[in-house]
């Protein structure tokens, strides 16, 4: 029995007969062989490893670990791995200045990265300096005008807030309000989302979009008072993602405010916090595990078609209705 004959059984090539590859996978467990990871490397010339690098969040955020959950789903059917890394940094750094992992520094470790978190512009020419692959989560992306160079998945939340707008006002509601810092680009498209809905209906828009410290679950505490003291007083509120929505839900049991009783509630990502409110959250789900996925398939597409031109991949988003939207 030949090494090529062995090396094919172990690689999965379909130019063996059933009756050798049964004769070779029975040795393999009778010796307890086990394949040299490292040597398949050098052979394929490939690291068979793609690092999932999440910028200026909190380990874990929930959000991206279901993304990472999914790139780390694919990956496994592939026989590639994933390993996990944070970064912070300013978007005001230069480029030259944001301090990489050490993985990243030194060649051949691995073969492309997955984007995800907070990216900044600078962070991007960093990334190009590395000369590597790679997909990043189009949504995150601040403060970049015009042409993106880059492959990129994406989740339409212009249509999931203007869907989830429409839906609100079907169900009898008229003074609907807006809630989020509309400078991150996620949530200036799903304002713009509202805006169209509110237009489409012929109702005044009112909204809550003052530039705050990052931290969505102040930002939502912060707004509850506002909200309650403004005359008329919102009927519904749609939050910019549910952490906003929680700290909204948050203030508003502390301030005796019943949702959806006395105002109703939508949140906008789907998140596990969706479900532990009471009432459980009416809110537009993304499919964080489909992006991670899509960002993997993409990634492993430009390994092998390294000049093929740069792609956008956009998944669509839906409303799960619960019990924080009432009908008026």
């Amino acid at each position: 029995m030949g090494v090529g004959t062995v090396s094919r059984v172990l690689n999965g090539s379909a130019h063996v007969s059933p009756a050798t590859r049964q004769r070779v996978l029975a040795a393999i467990r009778r010796l307890e062989f086990r394949p040299h990871a490292q040597a398949r490397r050098i052979l394929r010339r490939r690291a068979e490893m793609v690092c999932f690098l999440l910028s200026n969040r909190d380990f874990l955020h929930t959000f991206h670990a279901r993304i990472l959950q999914g790139v780390e789903t694919y990956a496994r059917t592939l026989k590639q791995h994933v390993v996990f890394l944070v970064l912070h940094y300013s978007g005001g750094t230069p480029a030259e200045r944001i301090p990489l992992p050490p993985l990243l520094e030194e060649r051949g470790w691995v073969d492309g990265l997955i984007l995800a978190g907070t990216i900044w512009p600078n962070f991007l020419r960093r990334i190009e300096t590395l000369h590597l692959p790679f997909v990043a989560l189009g949504n995150n992306v601040v403060g970049l005008d015009g042409q993106r160079d880059f492959d990129q998945v994406t989740f339409d939340g212009f249509k999931g807030e203007f869907q989830a707008t429409r839906h609100v006002i079907e169900s009898g509601h008229r003074r609907v309000t807006f809630v989020a810092d509309v400078f991150y680009p996620w949530f200036r498209e799903r304002y713009e989302g509202y805006l169209a809905a509110m237009g489409l209906s012929r109702l005044p828009p009112t909204a809550l979009t003052e530039r705050r410290p990052p931290n969505y679950l102040h930002y939502g505490e912060w707004a509850a008072s506002r909200l309650l003291a403004s005359k008329p007083c919102p009927t519904v509120i749609m939050a910019g993602n549910d952490e906003i929505a929680y700290g909204l839900w948050r203030s508003f049991r502390r301030l005796g405010v019943r949702v959806p009783d006395d105002v109703s509630l939508v949140g906008f990502d789907d998140r596990e916090e969706a479900l532990l409110m009471d009432p459980p959250l009416t809110t537009v789900r993304v499919p964080k595990e489909q992006i991670g996925q899509a960002c993997m398939a993409m990634l492993l597409e430009r390994l092998q078609h390294p000049n093929m031109p740069f792609t956008e991949r956009l998944l669509a988003t839906d409303l799960v209705e619960r019990e924080t939207l009432r009908r008026l």
